[in-house]
C-alpha cells in the first residue's frame, strides 16, 4: 500500500486524484503547510526538500509530482491516463505536464510567495504583479484552446487533465478568474463530476472551484 503525504489544495492534489482514479490502496497523511509541518524533523526524514507530495512505496519514497505520476501510471495504468512508452501520445502528455510543472507552477509561486524571490516589499510587489499578468494571459490562451471536452482531445481525461484541473483551481485567485472563463469552467465541471475527484476533494475538504 502507498502512503501519500499531501496538503489540501496544493499540487499534491493531482496525485491524490490520480490514486483515487487508479483505485489502488493508499493511506493519505495530511501535512499542514500553514503550521510548517513540512519543516519538522519527522517530515524532513521523509522528504528533505520539505515539499509535498511525497509518496511512500515499497521501493522507497518518491518525490516530485511528475515523477510520482509516471511511476504510478507505469505500474497500475492501462494506457488511458498515460500512453505507453516510446509513443508520441505519451511524449505530448509528458510535455504538457512538464510545462505546467516547470513554467506555470513557478509563476504561481511568484504571485503567492513573492517574498521567496525578493527581500524588498517594492520588488516583491513587482514580482507578484508580473506573475499575475503572465498567469492571466496563460488562462486566457487555455480557455481559447480548450474546445474539446479534455485537453487530450479524447472523451475521457488523461493525467495532464488532472494536473490542469488543479492549476485551474488556483486560478480562482486572479482577475478574471480562470474558473469563470467558459471553456475552463465547463472543463472543471466535467472533472468535478468524476467519482475519483469527488473522493479526493471530500478528503481534502475542498472542490475544484473552492
Amino acid at each position: 500500500m502507498y502512503t501519500l503525504y499531501y496538503s489540501p489544495g496544493s499540487v499534491s492534489m493531482v496525485t491524490h486524484m490520480v490514486l483515487e482514479e487508479l483505485g489502488v490502496p493508499f493511506e493519505a497523511v495530511k501535512v499542514n503547510l500553514e503550521k510548517k509541518a513540512h519543516h519538522e524533523p519527522a517530515y524532513l526524514k521523509i522528504n528533505p526538500k520539505a515539499k509535498v507530495p511525497s509518496l511512500g512505496t515499497s521501493d522507497g519514497v518518491i518525490t516530485e509530482s511528475v515523477a510520482i505520476l509516471e511511476y504510478l501510471l507505469d505500474k497500475h495504468g492501462d494506457g488511458s491516463l498515460l500512453a505507453q512508452p516510446a509513443t508520441v501520445e505519451r511524449a505530448r502528455t509528458m510535455e504538457r505536464m512538464a510545462y505546467l510543472a516547470t513554467e506555470i507552477h513557478p509563476l504561481m509561486n511568484r504571485y503567492f510567495h513573492a517574498d521567496d524571490y525578493a527581500a524588498e516589499e517594492s520588488v516583491q510587489k513587482a514580482v507578484s504583479e508580473f506573475g499575475q499578468a503572465k498567469i492571466v494571459a496563460f488562462f486566457q490562451r487555455e480557455d481559447g484552446k480548450l474546445t474539446a471536452p479534455y485537453w487530450s482531445g479524447g472523451t475521457a481525461p488523461n493525467v495532464a487533465d488532472f494536473y490542469f484541473a488543479v492549476v485551474a483551481r488556483w486560478g480562482r485567485w486572479f482577475k478574471p478568474k480562470s474558473i469563470e472563463m467558459p471553456n475552463i469552467r465547463a472543463f472543471q465541471e466535467r472533472m468535478a463530476s468524476r467519482p475519483s475527484v469527488q473522493r479526493a476533494t471530500a478528503r481534502e475538504g475542498n472542490t475544484l472551484f473552492s
